[in-house]
């Protein structure tokens, strides 16, 4: 809640136009991500923060509530928590991992789907702008730079409800923005963390070699992010690589980055651990991030900057 000190000693006749005013700019400034512990929105908060926004931010965690950061369950009854008085909402937010949406569609599709959806509508009901955080998921990957306009054909319960989400949002049309993203990778991801300590001790790896990745590094994907939020821009915008690659040729890169053994990389099938499906292309076509003065990130750069590679 934001409080707003009026002085009442003076009997002169109270002044609202001025409250009001300040309450619209504080609101004008003001930022909700939902989400905010999460890898992507603590890098959101930080950013906002540089541009003297007034952020506030959700957390599941109880010990980390405080005056700018609320508690938020999604997967609780989303029709009786209360709004803070913002402009933008950034959905981030959501049960990610496609195994645990698999095993636990109910619980996940409260989260991702039901909880998202009741939320997000009484923002846009209450004039509030929404950004939901999407993934190229809701393709089967048989294309690659999928379009925003081809038809979504998911394939997995995690793509399943990133679709219907989607669905649910865009009936509000000018008032939602829905931002696709292939993998977003950032120093803390366990996979590569795990890759690059094995490397650095000389021990054996093993990547996927029919797996691929469109590598989105997390400051660019906040720069997008933050662009969509001050512009308001609607409907779906797209980001990913020009291209995909194999998690092997990640692996490879990075050996060579460390100055590691080649033969340190032993790559191996997704079936292998007992896997039955991974998409064959995860790229999108990311067009419309012209309309930000945006270009596309080269891949090996963004994989140097995020993980310190020299």
């Amino acid at each position: 809640m934001i409080i707003i000190e009026i002085d009442f000693s003076s009997r002169r006749e109270l002044d609202t136009s001025n409250v009001l005013d300040k309450m619209n700019k504080l609101q004008n400034k003001s930022i909700l991500i939902v989400g905010g512990d999460s890898s992507i929105g603590v890098s959101l908060v930080a950013a906002f923060e540089v541009d003297n926004k007034q952020i506030w931010r959700t957390t599941r965690h109880r010990n980390k509530v405080n005056d700018r950061c609320l508690f938020l369950d999604l997967s609780d009854d989303m029709n009786y928590w209360l709004l803070p008085p913002v402009k933008t909402v950034i959905f981030c937010a959501a049960v990610t991992s496609q195994e645990y949406c698999r095993v636990n569609p109910e619980f996940s599709w409260r989260v991702n789907v039901s909880g998202t959806v009741t939320l997000a509508t009484r923002m846009i009901e209450a004039g509030i702008f929404v950004i939901f955080l999407s993934s190229n998921a809701v393709f089967n990957g048989e294309i690659s730079l999928a379009k925003s306009t081809d038809s979504v054909t998911p394939q997995t319960e995690y793509g399943r409800q990133k679709v219907a989400t989607e669905n649910q949002l865009l009936k509000f049309e000018d008032k939602v923005a829905i931002v696709r993203f292939s993998k977003v990778i950032t120093p803390e991801m366990s996979l590569i963390d795990g890759w690059i300590q094995n490397l650095n001790y000389g021990s054996v790896i093993h990547p996927f070699c029919d797996m691929v990745i469109a590598p989105v590094p997390i400051k660019f994907a906040v720069l997008v992010l933050r662009e969509v939020a001050v512009r308001q821009v609607r409907g779906i915008i797209q980001v990913s690589t020009k291209r995909d690659i194999t998690y092997a040729d990640l692996a490879h890169y990075i050996a060579l980055k460390l100055g590691s053994d080649q033969k340190l990389v032993q790559p191996i099938s997704y079936r292998n651990i007992g896997l039955t499906y991974a998409q064959r292309n995860t790229s999108l076509d990311s067009s419309r991030l012209s309309e930000l003065g945006m270009l596309l990130p080269d891949i090996w750069k963004g994989v140097d900057e995020t993980f310190r590679l020299r």
